[in-house]
């Protein structure tokens, strides 16, 4: 069995199998971790990956029948990066079918329960207690948890995307209950101070104390949130693994709130088709009317996909027999590498994944679970080196046993690939059939980045939904040079589509949230190829007109007439679109005798006095009234006012 690799930082431990690794990266390296999170910007992010020739040692073959265990050789400033330690213990995740015998092995060995979500136990356990605690009974499995690495001033997205004449119209998100669920929050008094957030925030942790920690990528979202909808109503949760993920969300229902946003992606043992327990999540959002909405992810470029092409063992990335796909590794920064085939559930052929160093072709790292006996498609580590120096590196395949075709899906936290497929590499949870999928254009050239994750989904459907704009200014991450810069990434799209639900949700309350959905991806301007694609989605959000919802006003004046006579019936009308119709009644003795045909006015912006000819019957007698209604072109209609008729 595999050891469980930490995520960010602390020590590997040994005895537990590896069935989940981080979060995908979706964000820029923009904050004080940027260490720790591949670039987006910089130039690192920017050089191509070398056009190396690989060829992978054949030591790493093992006897006939038996699969090889050699040790990756060991260079100094290269370690395991995993779950970091909690005091002398680590986090872990316990996967049972019975609970109850979970939370109780789990204190049997002396560890600590954390919480619990759909058969799921977090725990804090002693390192020496693993072994102990996988045999108890009642466990099925112990893992490392899901970890979240984030996907990433008047910042520019309010006027790229029309929200503008919203605001304007009194659209601001008020009464709306938006949750930004992310790694952290770090910097959020600053950004209340400047002015970049409000100061009625509320705020849950459920990340172990780390909300005001060492990660600011929820609070640069945040502010993109804000600036599309000031006036909505924002909760602030922290989350870091994927138990943490299900109490956030069972939290957001708690508090009313009808629009999440989610600017990260996971990876882990499940097929990217919705299903799994992130997806599971998701979908449990939507059934209870909320909208979430996710960033697409940031692996255009860190993504392959395609079938196993043999040379021995080996998979070769292009006719030449190349055996390694090559990519810089910048010194002091972590790397994941995130290996998937698409014989879910149980793997029945065996695929491994190898870390080289490019030259010397030394084997750097493995991870190399056994498959054919239930176990899932996957294989997943994390390293981070800090040898002083950026390292060449490659990501090798190898097929041990190989009993099918299917799709190999190969995710590399890293900088770009030398063999890189954008298609098929959308990320979990936005590949969920219940989530607004959002990718990244530049703001200012309206163009895709190149990073921006595209669709289809593993199960052939049309991701992203939608496109949103990146790179825009903000408070925490600076202002805009040129793309990437600033807040860069599908992190910073998505919560401009969050924000943009939000204006749309206050219009139009009743909305579900697939209407909801709906409603965004209609208002989309097509980009790309006719249609709704798997790179655009449905196009570049543009808001459309705002919704007329202010009704006119009327109010009638006393008037004059003769009897037999055409008089004028004088009402002072306005309307905030410029245009409204004043509709008349004649009433005697409170009984309606008439009923007047329409008249539009224009120019009525205003307060504006009008007069709609009515001629007095020659027998009239009596105590008479003129009562009007405007309406404007909505149809919203003002209260009838009435004054009385002086007949002469």
């Amino acid at each position: 069995m595999q050891p469980i690799r930490t995520t960010i930082s602390g020590v590997a431990l040994c005895g537990v199998s590896l069935a989940a690794a981080l979060v995908v990266a979706s964000a820029p390296a923009a904050s004080p971790r940027a260490a720790a999170r591949p670039l987006l910007t910089g130039s690192v992010a920017r050089t191509v990956a070398p056009a190396r020739f690989e060829v992978a040692p054949t030591l790493w073959q093992g006897a006939a029948g038996i699969k090889s265990t050699l040790t990756p050789t060991r260079i100094s400033g290269i370690q395991a990066a995993g779950p970091g330690a909690v005091g002398t213990r680590v986090r872990v995740v316990v996967e049972s079918r019975n609970e109850t015998s979970a939370r109780a092995a789990v204190l049997a060995v002396g560890g600590r329960v954390e919480r619990t979500a759909s058969g799921l136990v977090q725990a804090l356990v002693s390192p020496t207690a693993l072994a102990r605690l996988e045999a108890r009974p009642g466990v099925d499995r112990v893992r490392a948890p899901f970890r979240q690495i984030a996907t990433a001033v008047s910042g520019e997205e309010v006027a790229a995307t029309l929200a503008s004449a919203w605001h304007q119209k009194g659209f601001t998100g008020k009464g709306v209950k938006v949750a930004v669920i992310d790694g952290g929050f770090k910097g959020l008094a600053d950004r209340q101070a400047s002015g970049d957030l409000p100061a009625n925030v509320v705020t849950q942790d459920f990340c172990g104390g780390q909300l005001l920690g060492e990660e600011d990528h929820g609070t640069a979202v945040a502010e993109i949130v804000h600036e599309m909808a000031p006036d909505a109503e924002l909760y602030l949760v922290c989350v870091g693994t994927e138990v943490d993920l299900a109490a956030a969300e069972a939290y957001a229902k708690s508090q009313g709130v009808t629009v999440i946003n989610h600017s990260a992606g996971w990876e882990g043992p499940y097929r990217d088709d919705g299903s799994g327990p992130i997806g599971a999540i998701v979908a449990d959002a939507r059934a209870n009317g909320i909208l979430w909405v996710n960033s697409a992810g940031n692996e255009g470029m860190n993504h392959w996909s395609g079938t196993f092409t043999p040379n021995g063992s080996w998979h070769m990335w292009d006719p030449n027999g190349d055996m390694g796909n090559t990519f810089i590794w910048p010194n002091g920064t972590d790397i994941c590498g995130f290996l998937k085939w698409d014989e879910w559930p149980a793997g029945v052929s065996d695929f491994d994944l190898g870390l080289f160093l490019s030259g010397s072709n030394t084997l750097l790292a493995v991870s190399d679970d056994d498959q054919g006996s239930g176990q899932p498609p996957f294989e997943a580590m994390c390293y981070r080196q800090t040898s002083g120096r950026d390292l060449v590196v490659f990501w090798a395949i190898r097929g041990y046993r190989v009993a099918s075709t299917p799709r190999i899906d190969l995710v590399s936290w890293s900088a770009p690939l030398q063999y890189a497929v954008a298609a098929g590499s959308i990320a979990t949870p936005a590949s969920s059939p219940a989530a607004l999928a959002v990718g990244a254009l530049c703001w200012q050239s309206r163009t895709l980045e190149p990073y921006s994750s595209q669709g289809p989904t593993i199960d052939g459907r049309v991701k992203p939904d939608i496109v949103g704009h990146d790179s825009v200014s903000g408070g925490t991450y600076g202002g805009f040079s040129s793309c990437p810069s600033a807040f860069a990434g599908t992190s910073a799209s998505s919560p401009e589509i969050a924000g943009a639900a939000a204006l749309v949700k206050q219009a139009y309350p009743k909305l579900t949230p697939d209407q909801l959905k709906a409603y965004l991806m209609r208002a989309a301007r097509d980009l790309g190829a006719a249609g709704v694609d798997s790179a655009y989605g449905a196009g570049e959000l543009q808001l459309p007109k705002p919704p007329d919802v202010v009704a006119p006003t009327a109010s009638a004046l006393a008037s004059t007439g003769r009897k037999g006579r055409t008089m004028k019936l004088l009402s002072r009308v306005s309307d905030d679109s410029g245009a409204v119709s004043a509709v008349e009644e004649i009433k005697l003795g409170g009984r309606t005798v008439a009923r007047l045909k329409p008249v539009w006015f224009a120019s009525a912006a205003g307060p504006k006095t009008v007069g709609i000819a009515w001629k007095v019957p020659a027998s009239a007698a009596g105590t008479y009234q003129h009562c009007v209604r405007a309406v404007d072109r909505a149809a919203n209609s003002s209260a009838q006012s009435c004054a009385p008729i002086v007949i002469k």
